[in-house]
């Protein structure tokens, strides 16, 4: 995935196309091969990414890259990030076990 990304932000930067290209050409592709299609009973509605969430996602990958970190190292930041946000919940709750 990351490598993924960062061809999309490389090809962002040398201007030779936008993210908005990329999802046209992308859902052209699905169109044409039905079979690569995930069925949208794989992922049930409240797993389905939001445009404000997929708004977010892209933010932070570009934190991220801007950052100069590797996968590993984004991958770590993510993961305390994660941990943070799990302590909040149980703060939030009145538990910290």
């Amino acid at each position: 995935m990351w490598e993924i990304a960062a061809i999309v932000e490389l090809l962002k930067q040398k201007g030779l196309c936008t993210k908005q290209d990329l999802h046209t050409i992308i859902d052209e592709l699905r169109k044409k091969n039905p079979r690569a299609r995930i069925p949208e009973t794989a992922f049930p509605e409240p797993y389905l990414l939001t445009e404000t969430e997929n708004k977010i996602i892209d933010d932070i990958l570009e934190l991220l890259n801007k950052g100069g970190l590797t996968s590993h190292q984004s991958q770590n930041l993510l993961e305390r990030l994660g941990r943070i946000i799990e302590v909040g919940q149980r703060v939030a709750k009145g538990t910290t076990h």
